[in-house]
């Protein structure tokens, strides 16, 4: 075999193009795993973290006004990228846990929006408390006492507390969902995440 022939051919330049557009593609294929492993890890922390502000709302009866339960949604943006390894099932699960999180945290935001404005009011609202005079005038406080007011205080008033209108929508809602992570969905992501 002549090397200038073969030097002069097109078939060293054809060469590097097939190996260039080879290890384009395995390039492509490891950054495609790699998405898609971060991806899951993400998505494994955020059913996680959902899914324990959900189980302490169903212990203590309360969501804090702080906490967002689906603070980002990586499932939207990474979805397709699961729709081979899980079942149709499994992905409505999955987008479930997700828009029902993302549709209390609306409520939960109306409700503090809500609380908020109604103890601001209140506060601008509210009647000027008398300041007590000083333990030495005690002769005077007790001749500007009204009789009736001392003796509403000393009867004991037992009072039910009602339930926000809101507790029994937000009551309805969480204990509907049922919990994924530790489920074989769960399992799947974790695999696909490089997670034992």
């Amino acid at each position: 075999m002549d090397w200038n022939y073969f030097l002069n051919s097109n078939l060293p330049s054809t060469l590097a193009t097939i190996l260039a557009a080879f290890v384009a593609f395995l390039v492509y294929r490891k950054q495609k795993s790699d998405n898609k492993r971060d991806a899951a890890k993400i998505i494994l922390q955020e059913i996680r973290r959902a899914e324990d502000i959900i189980s302490d709302y169903k212990q203590n009866g309360g969501y804090q006004f702080a906490k967002k339960i689906i603070a980002t949604n990586s499932w939207s943006k990474n979805l397709h990228l699961f729709v081979g390894d899980l079942d149709n099932d499994e992905l409505d699960r999955i987008s479930n846990l997700y828009s029902t999180g993302e549709y209390l945290d609306a409520l939960i935001k109306d409700i503090s929006d809500y609380t908020f404005n109604k103890e601001m009011n209140a506060s601008v609202s509210s009647p000027v408390v008398p300041i007590l005079p000083a333990p030495q005038d005690n002769q005077e406080q007790s001749r500007t006492v009204d009789p009736n007011m001392s003796q509403g205080i000393s009867k004991k008033i037992r009072l039910i507390p009602l339930d926000p209108p809101w507790k029994a929508r937000l009551d309805i809602i969480t204990f509907k969902l049922e919990p994924i992570y530790h489920s074989t969905i769960a399992q799947k992501l974790k695999m696909i995440a490089g997670i034992k």
